[in-house]
């Protein structure tokens, strides 16, 4: 009897594999959007911007407001000491020695017409003044009456006269910065007659940087005589956007080395500006003082 053939049935395998690809990928899209959905919204955070990137804001004519209190350490900014040249000439400026409360010094010139008004002005707002000697310029095209500029060709007995009289139209000064002087500060034997007189009179001296060649941080160290010099010129260029430039430029030094001298002129502008800018400085942490207790305690 002939053995039957078995009969062979077609497997399903390929299907069966397919429905397990099929089922295995469905499950691990699944995954993924569930994840996602439970995953939180990240925001874009910007950089933080370099604090010597940030700049005082103009002031905009409109009502005033009081800026906030720094909530921060005061003077963390750093220390600030201004002093505004060439007094007595006008007094149209001495209303912002009252509008502007911070210290600011008061450089006279001598032998103006309003030079003992605008002292009495200073002191009666408590501000610290102090006399702007008129020192030979390397190059100068305005008229001065003579020996009204002390210059290098004078006599020593003729430069401690010119000193002397000075002084004395300002007995309550209390430092002394010089006026032009790019040719005189150079003179080391000049400097050192008027350093002695200065130092007689226990005033100190800022130098206001007329010149590269300034001779006087050396000689004031080897006559202890109290010094300091100036860092910014505030308003050199005219112009409003000029000055607040500036301010930045003096807000950068002041950070980096924890102090800056700036010095700025008796101009309506200028004097503007310093009243709208102050604030808007201390609200950054810096601290406003007298250039008298800068030189003491920087």
């Amino acid at each position: 009897m002939a053995k039957r053939k078995k009969t062979v049935t077609p497997r399903n395998d390929t299907k069966v594999a397919s429905i397990v690809v099929g089922l295995f990928v469905t499950a691990i899209i699944l995954f993924f959007i569930f994840t996602k959905a439970k995953e939180p919204h990240k925001e874009q955070i910007p950089a933080p911007v370099p604090v010597e990137n940030i700049k005082p804001v103009q002031a905009v004519p409109g009502p005033s407001v009081e800026p906030q209190p720094f909530e921060g350490i005061p003077g963390a900014g750093g220390k600030i000491a201004i002093i505004i040249d060439d007094w007595g000439q006008t007094m149209a400026n001495c209303k912002y020695l009252r509008d502007i409360r911070e210290p600011l010094a008061v450089s006279i010139l001598p032998g103006l017409r309003h030079t003992k008004d605008i002292a009495n002005c200073a002191k009666l707002n408590q501000k610290l003044t102090m006399l702007h000697l008129p020192l030979e310029a390397l190059h100068n095209y305005d008229f001065y009456p003579p020996d009204y500029i002390i210059k290098t060709t004078m006599s020593p007995g003729l430069v401690s006269k010119i000193v002397d009289e000075d002084l004395a139209q300002l007995p309550s000064i209390e430092g002394v910065n010089n006026h032009m002087g790019s040719k005189a500060t150079g003179d080391r034997s000049l400097m050192k007659i008027i350093f002695k007189k200065i130092k007689k009179r226990g005033l100190f001296f800022v130098d206001s940087m007329t010149a590269h060649n300034s001779v006087c941080t050396g000689l004031a160290g080897e006559m202890g005589l109290a010094f300091g010099k100036r860092d910014v010129f505030l308003d050199n260029i005219n112009t409003r956007e000029a000055i607040i430039k500036q301010f930045m430029v003096l807000a950068q030094k002041a950070r980096r080395r924890g102090y800056a001298v700036a010095i700025g002129h008796d101009r309506h502008l200028t004097m503007q500006v310093l009243k709208e800018e102050i604030p808007l400085m201390e609200h950054q942490g810096f601290e406003f003082v007298s250039i008298k207790e800068l030189l003491r305690n920087r």
